[in-house]
């Protein structure tokens, strides 16, 4: 890993200068990114050297609604094929209408909470949030597993907010 910094004169004849951190990640491929200051060169390079490290560094770009693709390919012969069409139409309906588009290592755990959020006000039931965040769940698992993915954050949400909400739930106490 290195942080170096990069001159050249442009078309015109003005002076421009970046600083670049070149660097390995643990697959062994090689990644360059380029910032206008070296301390943030440097806080970035900083960053990506522990991350390599402990082997949770993805520069992966493919995106929720492909790793949901590669999903249903591997559930299709693996599942009954009503539950795998089911799967289908929560990825189609719900999850690449809202999130398909977003690179893998951009999801982040308050990024879920908006996406539920985003389901709720759009009504869909509780029960059929908690079925797709389920989904999408498996999916950031099946993409760990692949080495697409550093951590999946469907996971670390807080398992009291995967629940539905208490006025959903059938109370198992009566009142007396």
């Amino acid at each position: 890993m290195s942080v170096r910094k990069r001159t050249w004169t442009t078309s015109k004849g003005a002076k421009e200068e970046a600083w670049i951190v070149d660097y390995a990640d643990q697959d062994g491929s090689r990644h360059i990114r380029t910032f206008a200051r070296k301390k943030d060169a440097d806080a970035y390079e900083a960053t990506v050297r522990v991350h390599v490290h402990a082997g949770v560094h993805t520069s992966t770009k493919t995106t929720v609604a492909e790793a949901g693709r590669k999903w249903l390919v591997d559930a299709e012969d693996r599942l009954e094929p009503a539950t795998v069409e089911s799967y289908r139409q929560h990825l189609a309906d719900h999850i690449i209408p809202y999130i398909g588009a977003m690179k893998l290592p951009q999801l982040t755990v308050s990024l879920v909470r908006e996406f539920m959020d985003r389901l709720r006000a759009d009504k869909r039931s509780p029960a059929m949030i908690k079925r797709v965040i389920g989904d999408l769940g498996s999916i950031l698992a099946d993409a760990q597993e692949r080495g697409l993915v550093a951590q999946n954050v469907v996971r670390s949400l807080n398992p009291h907010k995967k629940r539905l909400p208490s006025g959903d739930r059938r109370s198992i106490l009566k009142s007396v």
